[in-house]
């Protein structure tokens, strides 16, 4: 199993080099279709049915819209210029967290970037990444606005806590794992409470990811009321030397009444390495 196309979402943030750069590096490492995927948002709907000068505004942000797609399908045209791997360009004029998940499935891995509050340039829908890690049936690898990953996957973390997304997600990420100088499964629980029938121990993990030839040492976190689970692992994470966590993706509903898991809200906002999310 590997990766056989990558997608990468490409916008108007200042962070969009980023993981432009670092999907190439994977496309290449993978020998990967590598498709730059533009979506830039959707103007707002009340300025365009309410407003005196609805008109103007449309325009200009067709104009913006068409500056900016043209500097990231430039970027991305100097990024895999000489590059001996097969690459699409894709756009969409008005694109919604649901046409890049739909496009999302033309691809066996998505590139995202952890959304930065500061950037106002960037896909305007807070709730971006999260829906389309919820829905899009993909694995997607989210890559944090703050800091330098020219590489990732060297050192992994893989997040356990036996469930059907943790299951999902060692499996999605396999191509990284075997790959990798070092996989370290952190299992984490509460203390003198016994777990669901339905959740797996960890050393299901260890062993089935051994069948694959996949060498990983377990360690053992406790967590109690009040202790952030995400938290704690993100410290594990920098205590490791690690360059990727692996993890599911906790969550349910749609854009607009998105209810996500804790421990996934968690490394969404603090992510200090790029993290490969599974639902």
């Amino acid at each position: 199993m590997d990766y056989a196309t990558i997608m990468v979402h490409l916008d108007a943030s200042r962070h969009m080099h980023q993981r432009l750069h670092l999907a190439v590096q994977l496309a290449v490492e993978y020998q990967a279709t590598l498709i730059g995927l533009l979506a830039l948002g959707e103007p707002e709907p009340r300025s365009t049915r309410y407003l005196m000068d609805g008109d103007r505004y449309l325009a200009s942000y067709k104009e913006w819209q068409r500056h900016a797609g043209e500097m990231a399908r430039q970027a991305f045209l100097g990024a895999t210029d000489g590059l001996v791997i097969p690459t699409e360009w894709r756009t969409t004029e008005w694109a919604t967290a649901a046409t890049v998940q739909g496009d999302a499935h033309a691809a066996d891995l998505i590139v995202l970037g952890q959304r930065d509050p500061a950037d106002n340039e960037a896909f305007d829908d807070p709730h971006f990444v999260e829906s389309v890690v919820l829905q899009c049936g993909r694995p997607a690898l989210v890559v944090p606005y703050a800091g330098a990953f020219p590489k990732v996957g060297k050192t992994i973390l893989v997040a356990w806590n036996g469930s059907r997304e943790a299951a999902r997600a060692i499996h999605d990420a396999l191509p990284f794992l075997r790959r990798a100088e070092s996989v370290d499964v952190v299992s984490w629980g509460k203390p003198d409470v016994s777990s669901d029938l339905w959740l797996s121990p960890a050393r299901y993990a260890v062993e089935w990811l051994s069948r694959h030839r996949v060498q990983a040492q377990l360690h053992d976190i406790e967590t109690d009321v009040g202790n952030d689970t995400g938290e704690m692992l993100l410290s594990r994470a920098a205590d490791l030397g690690s360059d990727l966590i692996v993890m599911g993706a906790y969550g349910h509903g749609r854009v607009r009444e998105l209810v996500l898991g804790g421990v996934t809200r968690t490394i969404l906002a603090s992510m200090t390495v790029p993290v490969l999310l599974s639902h």
